[in-house]
């Protein structure tokens, strides 16, 4: 007995010394492994083309690593940012991460207020996710063919877990998540596998709100699935085919970029029973109240869409684009579109234009029948704002990849994409911003047009309604203001006029101070008359006549 209890004083005694040996050589050590710790994350960056800056590094007992003030910047304008990154070994390795956020471009950004993970592996590192809910995995792939990563989520309710927003304001709750993300790295390509789907995702990119009452748009079903594969040598991605869904809509489509010095696309796109009602509440977003659409009623007609697209990225305007698009109206035609059939009352509130109403009907002296619109004035429109007009079902999807290239080349809105339903939809229904949210809602206004009214129609609307200057709307009343006569008496250099001041009758009036257009103004109403000489809409002689035309606005004086 006496033996069992020496032997076990003996034991303590160098337990305690053990333990005290270790607490001092941790001491001692802490601040060589802390550094160590801290090289070894900032050359793990570097080798992978990322910069991290780490405020402190604190190496103990529990937890045995704690990194706080983690910032990683990945590039191409994305960085990471957490509070807190703590290690602890509980029998199991954890990796607990505080007040984490994901910043891209755009001011967009994904945060997450706390979770933890557990972590395994070695070469094929594995994260799974354990608080505040389970559900999500990522593993890093490592094998003679290459390396890559799989996510893997299953039943994750990404509205809990993530917070996404674009300056500041929530844009998503993406619902119950299913799905895998696989990328593979080999010496010659990367290659990608998509197949995700979500139940009840709200979004809300395209709300109409203002500060913080931000309005998400309607639950709705989501899936995307595809296969591509980014070939380095060639520099060309490629991605057969594209499947997905969205609210209700069924989407297919491919995608070929080479990326080498002459960048070129080939572009496919399909949607299948396009639900504008469904569409536009799943973007939260309403139809204006002037439309007349029942409360709750949503049927607004369907849409099938075929657009493809190929050519140089450098030539936008000789991009090689084909479009089909079939729309079926509604069983019952919105009130307010259907009153455009017969005489109407139109009161604009925007724009520098009247604000009292506009009797578009023959009782007004203002009013302009298509019949008395001389048809040259006609083509001359047509060749400026919409040359496709007796073409298209109110859209013209072949001059959008040219628009959005060339805008994007430019850094601006320097060129548009509406056809004149398109701009008829805006003036009647819809405000002037150019956010996506109103797009869509024209595109929705602009097939009902379409679908209820002839082209003459359309045409007959919108030369009476359109702004041509300050206090100064429709074709009959500008004519008589800038020149001093009705529409029929116009000559075709008057006419390239009125056609040409159209995109900006504002802005063009600084142009018109000393009674007659200015350079640039004039250079605009030659293009427009060689364009009417090229389609032969008027002889060589009627051409040169118009040039050497002195364009003089009423009350203005003539140069000497």
């Amino acid at each position: 007995m006496l033996t069992l209890r020496t032997r076990g004083r003996r034991w303590l005694a160098a337990a305690i010394a053990a333990t005290l040996v270790a607490s001092l050589a941790a001491v001692l050590l802490k601040p060589v492994l802390e550094r160590a710790v801290r090289e070894r994350i900032e050359s793990a960056a570097v080798r992978h083309g990322m910069v991290v800056r780490i405020g402190s590094v604190r190496v103990g007992l529990w937890p045995f690593l704690r990194l706080t003030g983690f910032d990683l910047d990945l590039g191409h304008g994305a960085r990471l940012h957490a509070d807190l990154i703590a290690a602890t070994y509980p029998g199991r390795l954890r990796l607990s991460v505080r007040t984490a956020q994901l910043s891209g471009p755009a001011g967009l950004t994904v945060g997450s207020p706390a979770t933890a993970w557990y972590v395994a592996g070695g070469k094929n590192l594995q994260l799974t996710l354990f608080e505040p809910q389970s559900g999500l995995s990522i593993r890093q792939l490592a094998d003679a063919a290459g390396s890559g990563w799989n996510v893997e989520a299953r039943a994750l309710d990404i509205g809990h877990l993530f917070d996404v927003r674009r300056e500041g304001s929530p844009i998503l709750d993406g619902g119950i998540a299913n799905g895998r993300v696989n990328l593979r790295t080999s010496a010659d390509a990367h290659r990608f596998h998509i197949d995700i789907g979500a139940r009840g995702a709200r979004f809300g990119a395209l709300a109409e709100a203002s500060g913080d009452d931000i309005k998400l748009g309607d639950p709705t079903d989501v899936t995307l699935r595809f296969d591509g594969v980014w070939q380095s040598a060639e520099r060309t991605i490629k991605i057969p085919q594209v499947h997905g869904t969205l609210a209700g809509a069924d989407l297919s489509g491919s995608i070929t970029l080479h990326m080498d010095d002459d960048p070129s696309a080939e572009l496919a796109l399909g949607v299948q029973r396009l639900e504008f009602g469904r569409m536009l509440g799943a973007a939260g977003l309403a139809l204006p109240e002037s439309l007349g659409v029942v409360p709750g009623g949503s049927e607004l007609g369907t849409a099938k869409i075929e657009v493809r697209v190929r050519g140089r990225l450098a030539e936008p305007a000789a991009l090689e684009v084909k479009q089909e698009i079939e729309f079926k109206p509604p069983r019952q035609m919105p009130a307010a579109i259907s009153r455009l059939r017969g005489d109407f009352v139109f009161r604009p509130d925007e724009g520098t234009g009247p604000k009292g109403p506009i009797n578009v009907s023959p009782s007004s002296p203002d009013f302009i029948a298509f019949s008395e619109v001389p048809p040259l004035f006609v083509r001359t429109l047509l060749l400026a704002e919409d040359a496709g007009f007796y073409g298209h079902s109110g859209i013209d999807l072949r001059e959008l990849p040219a628009a959005l290239l060339t805008n994007l080349s430019r850094g601006g809105a320097a060129r548009g994409a509406s056809t004149i339903t398109q701009q008829l939809a805006k003036n009647l229904f819809l405000s002037r911003d150019k956010e996506v949210g109103r797009k869509l809602q024209e595109l929705a206004i602009t097939f009902l047009l379409e679908s209820a009214l002839g082209k003459d129609r359309i045409l007959e609307i919108y030369l009476n309604i359109i702004e041509w200057g300050p206090n100064l709307r429709g074709l009959r009343p500008a004519a008589r203001h800038y020149f001093d006569c009705e529409p029929q008496a116009l000559t075709p250099a008057q006419m390239a006029f009125l056609v040409a001041i159209i995109p900006g009758p504002i802005k063009y009036q600084r142009s018109l101070a000393r009674g007659t257009p200015g350079p640039g103004l004039r250079l605009l109403i030659d293009n427009l008359l060689t364009k009417l000489r090229s389609v032969e809409a008027i002889s060589e002689e009627e051409y040169q006549r118009a040039l050497s035309e002195i364009i003089v606005i009423a009350g203005g004086r003539q140069p000497g």
